[in-house]
């Protein structure tokens, strides 16, 4: 027993002791550019999210449309778990324009995401609905303000020749 109780600390150090620290939040640095990050990643989550709960008029008269399967529920759990990951990553200090209005923004967007989360695991289409109404007033209040900043962003590591 004495011979294990000498082995665990070393154990222990050899285990924790060697490993990396992890970085720190400003060393984290994007790959995408603020527009390849809203067209690639946001959009199309977003898009998922408006897409699954409609109404859509027709000369043949309205048709509904919600999620019915497991899977297209899944999708949109799917999707609106990005899109909080996503609100959480425009707020890497790289993204940032303003540290307070850029922040709300994006803390709108993780809000709205994870309430659009909590409807899909819930199957609550009514919920789910208001939700997607949420998240787009999140992007277009922020896309009023810094639509013109996205438009101009170049690759991180680039400059934008104006």
């Amino acid at each position: 027993m004495k011979t294990i109780l000498r082995w665990i600390p070393l154990g222990m150090v050899l285990l924790f002791g060697c490993s990396e620290p992890p970085p720190d939040a400003a060393s984290i640095r994007p790959v995408l550019s603020l527009k390849q990050f809203m067209e690639w990643v946001l959009d199309p989550a977003a898009d998922i999210i408006w897409d699954s709960v409609k109404t859509v008029y027709t000369s043949e008269g309205a048709k509904e449309i919600r999620p019915q399967t497991p899977e297209q529920w899944a999708e949109i759990v799917n999707a609106a778990k990005r899109l909080k990951e996503g609100g959480n990553l425009l707020m890497n200090e790289e993204r940032m324009r303003d540290n307070k209005d850029w922040g709300n923004r994006a803390r709108a967007l993780v809000a709205g995401a994870d309430k659009a989360l909590a409807a899909a695991e819930a199957k609550n289409v009514e919920a789910l609905f208001t939700e997607g109404e949420t998240i787009y007033h999140a992007c277009a209040g922020c896309h009023q303000r810094f639509a013109a900043f996205a438009q101009e962003s170049a690759p991180p590591g680039k400059s934008v020749k104006k």
